[in-house]
């Protein structure tokens, strides 16, 4: 703030010299965003010398209510403002502290205040605590985010696209050993993760995609023509999918769904089966959308090639949501009819689940009259009652490995090499299938 001095002899009158002080206190309290009354009101609240300048500021100017010290020692008037400033408004005379001033409290170069921050790995844990203790003290956040990013061209985080909303993630038990595999495989970065599910609004949700602050994405099982897809691979931003859409021109990593489902399809099948009933995913998120599911599609096509001339179209159900309940009315309606199957194929562990959960309500012997296959192996797969037999599939090696693969493309600055990492699955024998009552 700038004071204008005056000297003796200066100016045409002691009024003139004091309005003009007025004009430039006023001046500099409505640049901080200040209103003349709150200054004031401040200003009674501090000294008394200080005090007295406002008082000569807000009354009328007469010899009764003005200091001849604050008309004839202009040095002395620039001395009240600073004090005023100082006790009554200290957020004007404060800057703001800089990454600088942590350094030089901590006692080490700017660098190494900075790698404490970003890159403590780098640094001594000496140093990171003395740097850290600094900033409390002198009230440092940390870095600014958004001149981190300017800085160095890094965001800081990958985003995860999701298949679904958000809250069906939380209770699918695949999605948390995969996310578990995602978070080792970031964890040496570091960086952070930004989870974008599904929309009903799809472009809001693209349009997400397209501005979200992140170095790169993982596609988790999303469908083809998915526009958040489209709109990650037109940030030129490294990507990898896992799981589907197949035909995405990034690296993949995932498991061979065709082989994995022919396998379950071939132990029924070799226990002597010939009913055999099969609970599946949507083809489709909506009809008529384009958004078909490559993982239902090769499944499907797995439990056909396996069943051979036991495949029939006709006992093949679709729940929708992947939850025990469409499983259970599907196996209701499946086992009422004259000539029921007599065994069950299903996509995931949840959904055979319902089975089970059906047969026990009809009085029906799993696997006695009935055997019933999962798909995922899933902690509760080898609690159920009885245990479940189903393929096993490496969900947190999955994810581990999208993450590596990702964090690797960003540190080389480029778009990851198109590989393609197929990960084995397993077939995992247990009380839920046994042959065919004769």
């Amino acid at each position: 703030m700038i004071v204008r001095g005056y000297l003796p002899g200066e100016g045409s009158s002691r009024s003139a010299r004091l309005r003009s002080a007025e004009a430039d206190v006023e001046r500099t309290a409505s640049r901080r965003g200040r209103s003349r009354s709150a200054f004031l009101a401040g200003c009674r609240a501090g000294s008394n010398d200080a005090a007295t300048f406002c008082r000569a500021a807000s009354e009328p100017t007469n010899s009764s209510n003005i200091r001849a010290s604050s008309l004839y020692e202009p040095i002395q008037l620039a001395h009240y403002l600073k004090r005023f400033i100082r006790r009554s408004i200290p957020d004007v005379a404060e800057r703001r502290v800089r990454l600088r001033d942590v350094a030089e409290r901590a006692g080490v170069s700017v660098g190494s205040a900075s790698q404490a921050f970003g890159r403590p790995e780098l640094v001594s844990e000496q140093v990171r605590e003395r740097v850290l203790t600094a900033a409390e003290e002198l009230g440092y956040p940390g870095p600014d985010p958004a001149a981190r990013r300017l800085r160095t061209g890094r965001a800081g985080a990958v985003g995860l696209i999701f298949s679904e909303r958000l809250a069906y993630q939380f209770t699918d038990p695949a999605s948390p050993p995969f996310l578990r595999g995602v978070s080792v495989g970031i964890q040496k970065a570091p960086t952070g993760l930004l989870l974008i599910p599904d929309s009903r609004r799809r472009d809001e949700a693209a349009r997400l995609v397209s501005e979200a602050a992140v170095d790169g994405y993982i596609v988790y099982s999303v469908p083809q023509n998915d526009p958040r897809v489209d709109a990650a691979l037109a940030r030129h931003l490294p990507v990898v999918t896992v799981d589907q859409p197949r035909g995405a021109e990034t690296p993949f990593v995932g498991i061979d769904d065709r082989a994995a489902a022919r396998s379950a399809a071939e132990h029924v099948r070799e226990l002597g089966h010939e009913r055999v009933a099969v609970l599946s995913f949507v083809t489709t998120l909506e009809p008529e959308s384009g958004l078909e599911l490559d993982l239902t599609v090769e499944r499907l096509a797995g439990y056909q090639e396996g069943l051979g001339e036991a495949w029939d179209p006709a006992l093949v159900r679709t729940c929708r949501p992947n939850a025990p309940g469409p499983a259970r009315e599907a196996t209701r309606e499946l086992l009422g009819e004259p000539s029921s199957p007599t065994a069950i194929l299903a996509m995931s562990d949840i959904l055979a689940f319902g089975a089970l959960e059906a047969a026990e309500e009809l009085g029906v012997a799993v696997p006695q009259d009935l055997s019933v296959v999962g798909f995922d192996d899933s902690p509760g797969a080898a609690h159920a009652s009885p245990p479940l037999t189903t393929v096993l599939q490496p969900h947190e090696e999955k994810g581990r490995l999208a993450a590596e693969q990702l964090i690797e493309a960003i540190a080389r600055g480029g778009n990851a090499q198109p590989r393609r990492t197929f990960l084995p699955t397993e077939l995992v024998v247990r009380q839920s299938t046994a042959p065919p009552r004769r």
